[in-house]
């Protein structure tokens, strides 16, 4: 039977025991607990977490019970589950409930719910790193992404590539049309640059009318391909607002190899793309 009663208690909580064959089974929950769950007694007691929640996240309790026993000291992490309520996000903390023996009997549970907080956070992370106008990555973004695949590319030693996209004649949309139409050439072009790239490459938009991508092609041919599949994405016009708008993109590549510097790879992809646009201008 359980030692503590988690019904006293105004703080979301519940209780867990050892069942006589190693499984973790819920001894109480109590009612702020159902309240912001969604759970129900009925639901709960007597059952172990596999039989009311998810596989991932019943998977998840498990290991940090089986800690706590283990341990036998007080644990606190955060932790998200999937409940009638819908998604929440919690900070839980396990207390091992011992009896006079000094045995363990039960693990008292106290839960905070720490939604709000964790929403506020991946909104600000989101605005961190997003570009406001195109929804791709920001230049922040960019940067903290070509580490990571400097870092990769070194350790495993499978290279990347880097594709730098500049938007032909941009300055003259904006001075025909306006900046509320060039404001949506370049929401456009960044949904058409996504869409000639795998779904694993990496899009920003790091100047005015320039984006970089950093994509898994790794070879000549496999660059070119990228390209050529991004360029076709830009032979139709922009529709913008009722004005038709037609838009060309040059576009540069460079390929990691060991011993280049992430700088000098990305003047690598402008200088081509630079290159690029002067043959085209003839």
């Amino acid at each position: 039977m359980p030692r503590f009663d988690v019904d006293a208690l105004v703080h979301p909580a519940f209780s867990i025991v050892l069942g006589s064959d190693g499984s973790f089974v819920f001894a109480n929950i109590n009612e702020a607990l159902c309240a912001l769950t969604g759970l129900t007694k009925a639901m709960v007691v007597g059952r172990t977490a596999t039989e009311f929640a998810c596989a991932e996240d019943a998977a998840e309790f498990e290991d940090n019970y089986r800690r706590c026993f283990a341990s036998r000291k007080v644990e606190e992490y955060e932790e998200t589950t999937q409940m009638p309520h819908g998604r929440r996000w919690w900070r839980t903390t396990l207390t091992p409930v011992l009896d006079e023996q000094g045995r363990m009997v039960e693990i008292l549970g106290l839960c905070t719910d720490i939604t709000a907080r964790k929403l506020a956070e991946t909104e600000l992370h989101s605005a961190a790193f997003s570009d406001p106008l195109t929804g791709v990555g920001n230049r922040r973004r960019f940067d903290r992404d070509l580490d990571h695949a400097m870092g990769r590319a070194a350790a495993t030693r499978k290279p990347f590539s880097i594709i730098v996209a500049d938007l032909d004649r941009f300055k003259s949309i904006n001075d025909r049309f306006g900046h509320g139409t060039g404001d949506e050439v370049l929401r456009q072009a960044a949904q058409r640059l996504r869409q000639g790239m795998r779904e694993s490459d990496q899009l920003a938009r790091i100047g005015g009318d320039e984006f970089t991508a950093i994509v898994s092609a790794a070879t000549t041919g496999a660059v070119a391909v990228t390209m050529e599949r991004i360029q076709r994405q830009f032979r139709t016009t922009l529709a913008c607002g009722g004005i038709a708008v037609p838009l060309t993109v040059s576009l540069g590549a460079a390929t990691w190899a060991a011993g280049i510097s992430a700088t000098e790879l990305l003047a690598a992809a402008d200088g081509a793309m630079y290159a690029s646009k002067r043959q085209a201008a003839g």
